[in-house]
């Protein structure tokens, strides 16, 4: 059997590796509940025994942890406080616990245990790649937060197209207590909902439109029927031109304008069906003079300035104008830290998307309206080669909508959709993001650890591309020391000390085998981050000198469980580097832990 070990006393650890790896059993151990966590988290054992009284996440911690990992891992208890009511008691609610030892334990029933444990299968969730989690009504309980967070959430989405400020208020703050409890940073990302543009209310709730048959569209409001409609944003009636298509209910049904008109347009039904109330209108061959960022917009963001989101993401970008704008809003407010997101979805922005990713700090390709305003069959490529660019600009992806849409119903997702998560991964994407799965579906938890699989498995088989290996050697002669850390292949780390942040977003781009260990005093550039593949940020708030930083960096490193005693790892200072150039960047460090 492959056994964890959770022991703080050298001297125990010592008795119980020599007996099982004498019994045949192979062992790993180590010093506390966190390292535990991390190494069961990468690493597939067959059972775990584990002390109680332990520094750094206890026995109890350590075991709520690992239940959301691995909800069927046995494990076994060894310790001194066995025997103690209120242990045995806190113990009961485990369902995976096998059995219980004091110490000192016989071995002999132990290895009776052992031998009792039925082998499963069991799967690693210690992904390189971020899960973005769209927060809502099943996912805004303290216990269901922490949990998602276990599971592989790495960035919270906050959508600003349902809710009230007080509703995402206290969501927040729950977050940013679990955040604390499990000691990860989580990143916020608040997504602003641009201009709704739906139909109005329907008489009797709905009407069917039948193909061939007239239908005007007023601006006055009114209950539809079959024959008229009204809309909530009369404003696009003017825009409208003869033998533009407009697409109702995310494509389903499709009119076509025969007749134009800036109070009321007189369109042809050409896919036919029910129409029901408040339904999205999508015009991709219309010029819209609609703004993209409406009045509630400026008043959301406003209100993500005051509670210090970390990412901010603007629907239906059609220039890098519109992006600037943003920029230039939250450079006056004096709130440097908020970092803007373009959401790719209208045909403007997909052609010039070269320019909106120069100017944003990130990219989100949202596939559900941009599969509406374009054909479907070309979201694909589009995604592809969206997620190049972002890697040749070192800006950070997300690949968005409908990810592992059946589980909000289902406990488990379909084929396609578990094929369409490892696509983005093998293509590139930083980010994958859940929507409505983990926002009302019926098991959050469950959705995130199914993505973070899905994740791991892509991850142990996707290498460098011919093309990638080339553009890092295109690279070396500006970026040495960076492709010098990617190419190591004998370190178990590297560790980069990034105050500002302005270096990491290099390393996540070309270091793909090992782990890169980002030390910083910003809890913002820590949470940054977070959105970044490959990248676990460590935030340590003391003032130190190089020296002790980094003494207290290996430390702290090792501690956690992201090193071990003896590894080696390779050390980068980014002191002195700028945004604009990262050839400030002293010499690699190699050093022995």
């Amino acid at each position: 059997m492959r056994i964890l070990v959770l022991e703080d006393a050298k001297s125990t650890q010592l008795l119980i590796r020599k007996r099982l790896e004498k019994e045949g059993h192979s062992v790993e151990v180590v010093d506390n509940g966190h390292q535990g966590f991390l190494l069961a988290s990468s690493v597939i054992f067959d059972v775990i025994l584990t002390d109680i009284s332990m520094p750094f996440w206890d026995g109890f911690k350590f075991i709520e942890a690992i239940g959301v990992v691995s909800p069927h891992m046995p494990i076994v208890i060894l310790s001194s406080r066995s025997d103690e009511l209120e242990v045995r008691q806190r113990l009961r609610k485990y369902k995976t616990i096998v059995g219980i030892l004091p110490k000192p334990f016989d071995f002999d029933t132990l290895f009776s245990i052992l031998k009792s444990v039925r082998v499963q299968t069991h799967h690693t969730i210690n992904k390189k790649s971020r899960i973005v989690c769209t927060l809502g009504p099943a996912s805004s309980s303290p216990e269901i937060l922490g949990r998602m967070i276990l599971a592989g959430m790495d960035v919270a989405r906050l959508n600003f197209s349902h809710g009230t400020y007080e509703d995402h208020e206290a969501v927040l703050a729950t977050l940013r207590q679990a955040e604390s409890l499990w000691e990860k940073p989580v990143a916020v990302l608040q997504d602003l909902c641009g201009p709704k543009i739906r139909t109005g209310r329907m008489k009797d709730g709905g009407a069917e439109l039948l193909p061939g048959k007239q239908i005007v569209i007023q601006a006055a409001e009114r209950d539809g029927t079959a024959e008229c409609i009204s809309t909530i944003t009369p404003e696009i009636l003017k825009d409208l031109r003869k033998d533009d298509p407009i697409l109702l209910d995310d494509g389903l049904l499709e009119l076509r304008v025969v007749e134009e008109g800036e109070e009321r347009v007189v369109c042809e039904v050409v896919v036919g069906g029910l129409l029901k109330s408040g339904k999205g209108i999508n015009l991709p061959a219309t010029s819209l003079s609609l703004p993209s960022i409406t009045e509630k917009d400026w008043r959301d963001l406003d209100w993500g300035l005051n509670h210090s989101v970390d990412y901010v993401a603007l629907s239906f970008v059609r220039s890098p104008e519109e992006i600037l704008s943003i920029k230039e809003y939250i450079r006056k407010s004096g709130k440097r830290d908020l970092r803007v997101i373009a959401k790719i979805e209208k045909p403007e922005a997909v052609r010039d998307i070269r320019e909106i990713i120069s100017v944003s700090d990130g990219i989100m390709v949202a596939r559900g309206d941009m599969g509406v305003e374009l054909p479907a069959a070309r979201v694909p490529r589009i995604q592809q080669e969206i997620i190049k660019l972002c890697w040749q600009n070192n800006k950070p992806v997300i690949t968005a909508t409908q990810m592992l849409d059946s589980m909000t119903t289902f406990s488990r997702p379909t084929r396609a959709e578990v094929t369409d998560v490892s696509v983005a991964i093998k293509e590139g994407t930083d980010a994958v993001m859940l929507s409505q799965e983990t926002a009302t579906g019926r098991d959050p938890v469950n959705v995130v650890r199914t993505m973070a699989e899905i994740i791991c498995e892509e991850e142990r088989y996707s290498g460098m591309s011919v093309e990638e290996y080339k553009q890092l050697m295109d690279d070396s002669t500006a970026n040495p020391v960076i492709t010098a850390a990617a190419s190591l292949r004998n370190a178990a780390a590297v560790m980069l000390f990034d105050p500002k942040g302005h270096l990491y977003p290099v390393l996540s781009k070309w270091n793909r085998t090992i782990v890169s260990i980002l030390i910083t005093r910003s809890e913002h550039v820590a949470r940054h981050a977070s959105l970044y593949k490959n990248i676990i940020p460590l935030v340590i708030r003391e003032e130190l000198d190089r020296e002790h930083m980094l003494e207290k960096a290996v430390e702290t490193a090792r501690k956690s469980g992201y090193i071990r005693a003896e590894d080696t790892v390779a050390v980068l200072y980014g002191e002195g580097v700028t945004g604009c150039d990262i050839r400030q960047i002293g010499a690699l460090q190699l050093i022995k832990v």
